[in-house]
């Protein structure tokens, strides 16, 4: 009985593919041991690490080059990767200064103040220059595990624990049961349904200190829903209208303690005055805080009378 042999075209295909398949492997290693020790390694250490001839090495380098990374190396001609050139060219597209951001929102506000879009767009433009202002924070890898974390539970509609969450309205460090409807890194804003307060609730994702993903699934999924945030992220559905003004330093310190309030701040007719209006919650956490803080900045209160209302009664409880 005749028997087939395989065909020396087959055993080139089957050398070819080992070969390929052994280049590619080097070649996630040597990536991963650049990134894990940047700058630690020459060509023939790397060769003799891998079992290479150097030249093998160099080819290696040419094959990240030609998928777009960037390799240089130091004086001791020690290998690492570059920052790569179109993520600094964005960077350079996505910052501008206050004073562009002031000019872009100006313009904006011409299109129709109570345009749901034209909100969106200006929410878009401040949170643009806030990320990329606190960006470095947010791309370590402690937070972007969290993001992980997240985005995980998510998909699989497990319940997490929010280990040690530090809540500034509580003033109070917890764990929190939830149910991770929406991750909103770019907002560092949490949208979760909170299993044991049986409400929806925004959570600051810095604030975290550490995301256990359990086994139990989701129990109130038709109860998630996207929910009125305001600019001091704070969740809201019955939300009030605000009107202040302020000085040069009381407007400085709103934007960088709340960067989101950006978007509804306005040059007053007056020299160096600056008008503030926008939907709070109607507990006006947050805000009341700030104007508390810095109110010998703060020109004038225009309404709602429920603010100053708030505030008076915020000023009773306070010890001296």
């Amino acid at each position: 009985m005749a028997i087939d042999c395989p065909s020396l075209e087959y055993f080139d295909n089957t050398l070819y593919m080992e070969k390929e398949h052994t280049t590619k492997v080097r070649l996630l290693r040597i990536q991963r041991a650049l990134l894990e020790r940047p700058f630690g390694y020459t060509k023939a250490q790397l060769a003799e690490r891998y079992n290479v001839h150097p030249d093998t090495i160099k080819k290696d380098f040419q094959a990240f080059r030609d998928a777009g990374f960037e390799i240089t190396h130091n004086a001791k001609y020690c290998y690492g990767f570059t920052v790569d050139k179109p993520l600094e060219e964005l960077k350079d597209l996505l910052h501008f200064s206050e004073k562009d951001q002031e000019l872009l929102l100006r313009a904006i506000n011409q299109l129709g103040s109570h345009d749901p879009s034209v909100e969106k767009l200006k929410r878009k433009i401040v949170s643009i220059y806030d990320y990329t202002r606190l960006g470095n924070a947010f791309l370590r890898k402690p937070y972007l595990s969290k993001v992980d974390l997240l985005e995980q539970a998510k998909r699989e509609r497990r319940q997490v624990i929010l280990l040690d969450y530090h809540s500034s309205n509580s003033n109070a460090v917890s764990n929190r049961r939830v149910e991770p409807f929406l991750p909103d890194p770019a907002d560092d804003v949490l949208h979760a349904f909170d299993v044991d307060k049986g409400d929806i609730r925004h959570f600051r994702i810095s604030r975290i200190t550490r995301i256990q993903v359990t086994a139990e699934s989701w129990g109130h999924e038709t109860l998630h829903r996207m929910m009125a945030t305001d600019p001091f992220r704070i969740v809201d559905n019955h939300q009030v209208m605000v009107h202040l003004r302020l000085r040069v330093g009381a407007k400085n310190e709103l934007v960088e303690r709340f960067p989101l309030t950006q978007a509804y701040i306005e040059p007053a007719a007056e020299k160096d005055i600056y008008d503030f209006q926008c939907k709070v919650n109607h507990q006006f956490y947050g805000l009341s805080n700030f104007i508390l803080g810095f109110y010998h900045q703060i020109i004038e209160i225009v309404q709602p009378e429920s603010l100053l209302d708030h505030l008076r009664e915020q000023v009773k409880t306070m010890k001296f």
